[in-house]
């Protein structure tokens, strides 16, 4: 199968763009399920773009770094905020750390959390990224571990988790790192339906009612505090066990990388469903992997994952989120 190179993928959206294309076809990340194409009109790529602009950047140079998946919203709506503001761009292939040789003079970039986990931990990538003046972290939430690292290393970069998804254009809302809430961009209603999940109405959506999946609460007319994934929560025994809580308590109390271990869920006939955890194997060793099964159920009790499998790798998807599902699929190969 032929893979389109780089150079490629940019001379066939230039085309596309310069020829005054009136709708492009993105895929949804595929995190939660199969990815599904989506439509997206121009002239709300072009205010998505402006939206970005006026509530998130603030740096002398719109120059920008794509170093995320021009198929993706991501690494695209970079692409087109370039054109829109007028604006130099640098773009490079995908990677887990894309400072690691970078040498340009881009003041605007956009990297997922795995990327900046890998990034904080090579010294002569935090002296790169620490040159630029805006970073966007989206595409999966951010744990509060690698979020205070990320205060600690970059104290004087503008640094913002943005929140939103491929039917939306890109981010609706972010927050400046240390803070909780999200700010909505303009003319973004939002509210909740019967199970806390997000609905939002903006020129995106056509200014329909979009559930979103994500639990939240809301603390004034544009802003929320960001609780979990609808989609990640199962019913074992008849507890409730949000997924995403359990993981940022053992990246807490254990002191485990987000990028070293997920948890998922098996059928059981006993409980219906049932957590567990899946463990790099080259995380822990063998009998801190006992003691770390013992710890759990004493420091988690009821929502205790009640299996630890080791695997060699986990799945991340093209956008840089840990897909649970393939990572829980690819132990059955094992």
């Amino acid at each position: 199968m032929k893979v389109e190179s780089l150079e490629g993928r940019v001379e066939g959206l230039e085309e596309a763009w310069r020829e005054g294309a009136e709708t492009f076809t993105l895929y949804t990340s595929g995190s939660t399920g199969e990815p599904k194409p989506q439509v997206l009109q121009r002239d709300l790529l072009i205010w998505s773009a402006q939206q970005t602009q006026k509530h998130f950047i603030k740096s002398s140079s719109l120059k920008q770094l794509i170093a995320l998946p021009l198929s993706k919203a991501g690494g695209f709506m970079q692409w087109v905020r370039s054109k829109v503001w007028g604006s130099e761009v640098e773009i490079i292939e995908p990677s887990s750390n894309p400072m690691l040789s970078y040498q340009g003079d881009a003041r605007v970039v956009s990297l997922t959390p795995h990327q900046i986990f890998h990034v904080l931990e090579d010294f002569e990538s935090v002296a790169r990224l620490s040159k630029f003046e805006t970073i966007l972290i989206g595409g999966a939430p951010l744990s509060a571990a690698l979020e205070n690292r990320v205060l600690k290393l970059l104290p004087a970069v503008h640094v913002v988790h943005t929140f939103g998804m491929t039917e939306t254009y890109s981010h609706f809302a972010g927050r400046t790192l240390g803070e909780s809430l999200y700010r909505c961009i303009d003319q973004t209603a939002i509210g909740v339906d019967e199970n806390s999940q997000l609905e939002i109405s903006n020129p995106t959506t056509l200014f329909q009612w979009l559930n979103t999946r994500d639990r939240v609460e809301i603390s004034g007319e544009n802003t929320f505090v960001w609780m979990g994934r609808s989609d990640f929560t199962i019913n074992s025994g008849g507890l409730k066990i949000q997924i995403e809580d359990v993981e940022a308590q053992i990246c807490e109390q254990f002191q485990l990388s987000e990028n070293t271990f997920c948890c998922w869920f098996e059928e059981d006939e006993a409980l219906g469903q049932k957590l567990i955890m899946l463990l790099k194997s080259d995380a822990l060793s063998s009998n801190e992997v006992r003691n770390l099964e013992l710890q759990l159920k004493e420091k988690l009790n009821l929502q205790a994952p009640k299996k630890v499998y080791l695997i060699n790798q986990l799945i991340f998807t093209e956008s840089g989120k840990i897909d649970r599902r393939g990572s829980y699929q690819f132990t059955r190969f094992c």
